[in-house]
């Protein structure tokens, strides 16, 4: 009964928010179709469809959209590669205090992207604190030698922050997996004479595969729509899609408005995608879990 209550209780909140949400869903799909009510000659058209789809800039931000999010994502999951092995290495051999290893690699996931994109812009910029430090030590004799790593062209920042955040990220999804690995698996081990090394790649890597997959794609689908860390790091040409969006937006043009919510629809369209492809990784990495455990 107190389930029942609480549920009625939270029941017009829900439909609310459900409201509020179907409705944005309505505003942005017809907005897109040219159906606005600000504007007088608003009626249907495809024009803004066709508007972006045959625009340069818009091509030019998808392709470095997905480049920038592929690089850091694919280098994040090596280095959680790395991660694991040394975990199950210390687990294994005691090299370090394992937990307190952890916990120092998971504490980035608690710190919000905002944050640590003005971290790394102040670390790493031209008059940050590292390059003041190196022209302190004599390492470097001016700024203009410490090379440009943030608010560059190549997103060099942008994949650190990435980086930096995605790695904590999956390797908190694939520590319980090493940790699972029990004894039954060290004395398979010894009877194969396996050294560390093959032992990881032959028996703990199948297992911690499938998780590490699907965290992969989580991330390469958060990150496509993410907005926070390009827009301090990045700079105004190329820009990914979610800052053109924003900068389209800011013009204050109502007549790009249709625009505007035609790109807010095919970058939910990709990420979508993404989300797709998980589903199915997730499904499919699922029987293939059951079937090794």
């Amino acid at each position: 009964m107190e389930k029942i209550k609480k549920f009625i209780y939270i029941m017009p909140f829900l439909l609310y928010m459900t409201f509020f949400f179907l409705y944005g869903l309505y505003y942005v799909f017809m907005t897109s179709l040219g159906y606005n009510r600000i504007l007088s000659d608003s009626c249907f058209t495809l024009h803004y469809y066709k508007d972006v789809l045959h625009s340069k800039e818009f091509y030019e931000s998808l392709i470095y959209t997905i480049k920038i999010n592929s690089i850091a994502a694919f280098l994040a999951f090596i280095l959680t590669i790395a991660v694991i092995f040394l975990v199950f290495l210390s687990k294994r051999k005691g090299y370090f205090y394992t937990k307190f290893f952890q916990k120092v690699i998971e504490a980035p996931v608690f710190v919000p992207y905002l944050v640590s994109a003005y971290g790394i812009l102040l670390l790493l910029m031209r008059r940050g604190v590292i390059s003041n430090f190196l022209l302190k030590l004599g390492v470097i004799s001016s700024m203009d030698e410490f090379p440009i790593l943030t608010n560059d062209h190549h997103g060099i920042g942008i994949v650190l922050t990435y980086v930096w955040k995605a790695l904590p990220f999956m390797t908190m999804m694939s520590l319980p997996v090493v940790f699972r690995v029990d004894k039954k698996w060290d004395s398979l081990g010894k009877i194969y004479n396996l050294s560390n090394i093959e032992f990881f790649k032959k028996i703990v890597f199948p297992l911690v595969f499938p998780t590490l997959s699907i965290s992969f794609f989580i991330v390469l689908t958060y990150l496509f729509a993410a907005f926070e860390t390009p827009y301090i790091l990045g700079v105004t040409h190329p820009r990914v899609l979610s800052v053109l969006v924003f900068d389209t937006y800011t013009k204050g043009s109502l007549d790009l408005r249709g625009k505007i919510m035609v790109m807010n629809i095919l970058i939910s369209s990709i990420s979508l995608l993404f989300g797709g492809i998980m589903c199915l990784a997730l499904k499919f990495f699922t029987k293939f879990q059951e079937r090794e455990w």
